[in-house]
């Protein structure tokens, strides 16, 4: 190399790295638009909920979408509801007390829906509770930590058992799934989370025997494998003078293996210290460590189809948008995507993702319920 050129090499570095720095944390700006809007009313036809001091109450967080048929659970009936995008009513499943001839009914015993999600091939879960008289509830701690931008709850809640229906696309009621399987005994208690993934897996987050754990259930609605806080014990220990909890466990929508984040606390004056995500592999029961994060606003929130991974942050300063940090499977930062909530921000709710990486956003307007896609 020239001595001339050797000039100039360190102005080519800095240039190059400058042009890594900027690719590595480009921001992506997402914009949502109207997926579909479901009217709320009274009528059969429509989103039946209460309406206390003129607001919607009793409606749900977020909804599943497939083939592009939205299920909405209506929690007043207890029935689910599938609108198609116009919000057109399609067919009703449960045990509606009003008949019209030229809507489709699945009679079937649904109990206190809870959570709801469907399959690529149109297989319906729902959490189906047993009533809040025949059961013991349970409280469950709450962590503000855990929390996403725009969730607000003034109580903890109660964990009211149930199991989990699943209805094949004919509207039949093909397994009833427990705890501990289809055949099983033992109910769910609180459940989190409730995901169909792909190869026909469905991934329930929930706690067992007072820890919070992931099972897994193959189409057979067997139950294929549990993970829980104990299995990273020996990858987390770190003495007394911290203890850890477990955030949440998510799994790759092919169940190969599973994302868990663990948020660690100073014992004695109970400080927030940081949050690690660990990778198990459930074939060979690897764990290896991934990420670190100093930031108690950084949740893990999603595992991608291509290994990538979501880390939700949210944009306190801004008010109305939040930040979806990008990360590889080996833990590495490459990209921001912003989701930008057109103002009021109090009107929007939940947001989610899909097995098939499609994220959706609800919030009820001007007497409907919307549901939001983003690009």
């Amino acid at each position: 190399m020239s001595r001339a050129n050797q000039k100039y090499l360190p102005f080519f570095l800095c240039f190059i790295l400058a042009i890594g720095a900027c690719s590595k944390f480009r921001v992506d700006d997402y914009n949502p638009y109207l997926y579909g809007r479901v009217k709320l009313g009274k009528d059969l036809k429509e989103l039946q909920v209460s309406i206390v001091n003129r607001v919607p109450t009793n409606v749900p967080n977020q909804v599943a979408v497939a083939s592009g048929v939205i299920y909405v659970p209506d929690f007043e009936q207890s029935l689910i509801k599938a609108f198609n995008s116009d919000g057109d009513l399609k067919f009703v499943i449960g045990n509606s007390k009003e008949k019209q001839d030229k809507i489709k009914a699945y009679n079937i015993k649904l109990g206190r829906i809870g959570l709801v999600t469907v399959s690529d091939g149109d297989d319906i879960y729902v959490q189906s509770r047993v009533s809040r008289e025949d059961a013991k509830a349970d409280k469950v701690a709450e962590n503000i930590y855990t929390k996403k931008s725009g969730e607000f709850r003034t109580e903890v809640e109660e964990a009211v058992p149930s199991v989990i229906l699943k209805i094949n696309d004919s509207g039949k009621l093909s397994q009833t799934i427990y705890a501990d399987g289809v055949g099983g005994s033992a109910p769910f208690g609180y459940i989190e989370r409730m995901e169909a993934g792909n190869n026909d897996l469905l991934f329930v987050f929930h706690r067992h025997n007072g820890a919070m754990r992931l099972s897994i259930f193959d189409e057979s609605g067997k139950l294929k494998q549990k993970v829980e806080g104990s299995d990273f014990k020996d990858s987390l220990n770190q003495g007394e003078a911290y203890t850890w909890y477990v955030d949440t466990f998510i799994s790759h929508p092919d169940g190969d293996y599973i994302l868990g984040s663990f948020s660690f606390y100073e014992t004695k004056s109970g400080r927030f210290k940081n949050r690690k995500i660990l990778k198990y592999e459930l074939k060979d029961k690897r764990i290896t460590p991934i990420k670190e994060i100093q930031d108690p606003s950084e949740t893990l929130y999603w595992v991608l189809n291509n290994d990538n991974f979501f880390i939700w942050e949210t944009e306190v300063e801004e008010g109305n948008s939040i930040r979806l940090q990008v990360h590889d499977e080996d833990g590495n930062h490459v990209n921001n995507i912003r989701l930008n909530y057109p103002p009021p921000r109090g009107l929007w709710r939940e947001t989610w993702m899909d097995t098939n990486d499609e994220i959706y956003s609800m919030k009820i307007r001007s007497g409907y319920l919307e549901i939001h896609k983003w690009k």
